[in-house]
């Protein structure tokens, strides 16, 4: 049974009990201090940071002018891997992984005399494997041999996130071993078009921007086969554009990667046995090495081959494209493109801001979207991805991170888009401003320069939805249902259900999930079974970031569940439900992130989580709020030792709960509304 509680009750908490608001479709959540009970931005990982963009300003990159000794011969292709280890390689030694993986191709292949090189260099981690004698105090060059590595050059200890050390790494290696091809491998963390790439623990950890890289390969001057990001989020449109006049190819992921990254042997032993063997071809096998691996793990995953010799081609097409945008918003057609952006499949959990350019062209009606999605499949030559809508290529589209669209344009800038370009995205960024208190009384975001008046005044009616902040509930045979019409809900773009148990005493916050059930006209119904999340059948705060699909046609969504760590770090646990279209689904915790860490560039990637340990100790966070309307951080349930076969995720009925449920929704607009609370009795 289902009864609504009246506005003299929980309501008073309505605004302040919040930990996960302004919430999408793809769900971003906010964090809240076990401490002190204060949210935290959500924009986690992207809030707070300076590029180090002042390290090469608008100079042209100096290089080392040290004596390079030149390998005695000439090789048919030589693969550079820069290797920034950072916390990959000290906490879970993936760099190591993969230069295993690659001496297992030289090996099998018995080539140490090809006429193919491997080098790397390693840096930006704090502690190296014992595996390789490699030093965390120096960068060090070396060649990989079936055994062992080599040797080739040593530096002192640099900032690999700085386009200076990168460039002077391709520069070494381009002429100390000439050859016919060259190849380079980028592998770390990566941060999409916000952030670029790599994130050296050794320094400050901010990554390099993409047009810091694109200093670095216009002073080495060298034309590569292929360039690839054995990193998350790289496979853009900015990432290509900027990388067209320096390589053929780009193999890169739309998405996060999953920890172990790509898979070396097979495409390595394929190189070594046909070493003229063209870059599309092994870069076809990098793809589909990379889905295998990833597709046996059972992680989500993206990879694509793109022909950078047809960006010029994207590009126009996408500069059209975003002139046809500017004038539908002008036409006051805001709502209908904000709901294709919505709806079309985002990647990193929300956080970057980025798109499948195809997937929302799909779900678009704007002139010029056919030429632009026959563009972007020209230029996509191969791709595998588990995951429906991720097409091979995204794109920055600002959806809600209004404070970084100032560094996207400075990335704009110097990759010299068109201005109009700027101006579209500028409309939309203006258009979700609207919702910001500050800017409504005229600070705020009217102060950034991006910031178009004549658009706001052209949407100050349209903005200004007179849908109440605390929506009302109607009841509809004998359901409540949340109380607005068809045209208003046409304009949400996520609705989440929050639960509190009533524990005889106050309120314990349960967590937060995406809401899926409608009555048969499209209503949205006001009901719960008293299910929830439990971690070896422990209830547990649980707070639901995404949910999809995947191409074999399963449903997935993934949260987080806040616990203390061994009494000290305050985590996040990072679970995922999957749903085949036929049969029983199951469950996975996938690792954890210390909350302190994802405050840092990239640090709520995929390839930062660590993994829980038989024999640590688990404090599960949630908040209690008193029938006072008090509200304090507290545990729940006892606390929990990890046993040796790991934690196992469930979803169990409650006995005999007493819980209460509101529901949170935000519309294109950017506006936040909320629920009275009703209780659900047993």
């Amino acid at each position: 049974m289902i009864r609504k509680i009246g506005k003299s009750g929980l309501v008073l908490f309505a605004v302040s009990m919040l930990i996960f608001s302004g919430c999408n479709k793809s769900a971003e959540s906010v964090s809240s201090s076990a401490e002190t009970g204060q949210t935290e931005d959500m924009s986690r990982g992207l809030k707070g940071k300076k590029s180090s963009e002042e390290s090469s300003g608008d100079k042209k990159l100096k290089l080392s002018d040290r004596e390079i000794e030149v390998y005695d011969g000439h090789l048919d292709t030589v693969v550079l891997i820069y290797m920034v280890g950072s916390n990959l390689e000290s906490q879970n030694h993936l760099a190591t992984k993969d230069i295993h993986e690659i001496q297992a191709a030289l090996g099998d292949a018995g080539a140490d005399d090809s006429g193919v090189k491997i080098l790397v260099e390693t840096g930006g981690c704090k502690q190296w494997s014992d595996d390789f004698n490699i030093a965390s105090d120096k960068l060090q060059r070396f060649e990989i041999g079936a055994d062992d590595l080599i040797p080739k050059d040593e530096l002192e200890l640099a900032n690999m996130s700085k386009p200076e050390t990168l460039a002077d790494f391709m520069y070494w290696g381009v002429n100390a071993y000439p050859a016919d091809h060259y190849d380079i491998i980028l592998w770390n963390h990566g941060g999409g078009s916000m952030l670029g790439f790599g994130a050296d623990e050794q320094f400050s950890g901010y990554m390099m921007r993409l047009q810091q890289m694109q200093k670095a390969f216009e002073a080495v001057g060298r034309h590569f086969d292929f360039v690839g990001f054995d990193a998350c989020l790289m496979g853009t449109v900015e990432t290509a554009y900027m990388l067209s006049p320096y390589a053929d190819y780009l193999i890169a992921s739309e998405e996060m990667e999953p920890g172990n990254g790509w898979y070396y042997t097979d495409w390595v032993k394929m190189l070594l046995k046909d070493p003229g063997l063209s870059p599309e071809k092994f870069g076809k096998q990098i793809v589909d090495d990379f889905a295998s691996s990833n597709e046996e793990s059972g992680d989500n995953y993206t990879l694509s081959l793109l022909d950078l010799s047809k960006f010029g081609k994207v590009y126009d097409a996408l500069i059209d494209f975003s002139k046809n945008s500017e004038t539908a918003v002008e036409n006051r057609e805001y709502s209908r493109i904000a709901k294709a952006r919505s709806d079309a499949r985002g990647f990193g959990d929300g956080n970057y801001e980025q798109v499948d350019i195809i997937d929302f062209l799909e779900k678009t009606e704007l002139s010029g979207k056919e030429e632009l999605k026959k563009a972007v499949s020209d230029a996509v030559i191969y791709q595998k991805s588990n995951i429906k809508g991720a097409n091979g290529l995204a794109m920055y589209f600002p959806d809600k991170n209004l404070e970084k669209f100032d560094q996207m344009i400075t990335v704009f800038d110097a990759l010299n888009y068109d201005p109009a370009y700027k101006e579209s995205l500028s409309s939309f960024c203006t258009i979700m401003a609207q919702a910001d208190d500050e800017t409504k009384e005229g600070n705020g975001y009217t102060k950034k320069d991006w910031y178009r008046n004549d658009i706001a005044r052209l949407y100050e009616e349209e903005t200004d939805t007179k849908i109440p902040e605390l929506i009302p509930y109607r009841e509809v045979d004998g359901n409540y249902v949340i109380d607005i019409t068809h045209e208003q809900l046409d304009t949400m773009t996520f609705c989440g259900l929050e639960v509190w148990l009533d524990t005889g005493e106050g309120y314990m916050e349960m967590g937060i999930d995406i809401w899926k059930e409608n009555t048969g006209d499209g209503n949205i119904i006001a009901s719960y079974d008293n299910s929830w999340v439990t971690l070896n059948d422990v209830f547990v705060p649980y707070y639901m970031q995404d949910l999809g699909m995947r191409t074999d046609g399963s449903a997935y969504d993934y949260g987080y569940i806040p616990a203390i760590l061994n009494d000290d770090d305050y985590i996040w646990i990072r679970v995922e439900f999957v749903q085949p279209e036929e049969g029983d689904g199951w469950a996975t915790v996938q690792g954890y992130w210390i909350v302190e860490e994802m405050d840092e560039e990239g640090g709520d990637g995929i390839r930062n989580l660590k993994q829980l340990k038989a024999g640590d100790t688990l404090d599960y966070v949630s908040f209690f709020h008193s029938y006072d309307g008090e509200k304090t951080p507290c545990m729940m349930g006892e606390r929990v030792t990890v046993p040796e076969e790991g934690l196992t995720v469930g979803y169990m009925l409650m006995e005999d709960p007493s819980t209460v449920i509101h529901f949170i929704l935000e519309d294109v607009y950017k506006n936040t509304y909320y629920t009275d609370w009703i209780r659900v009795e047993p």
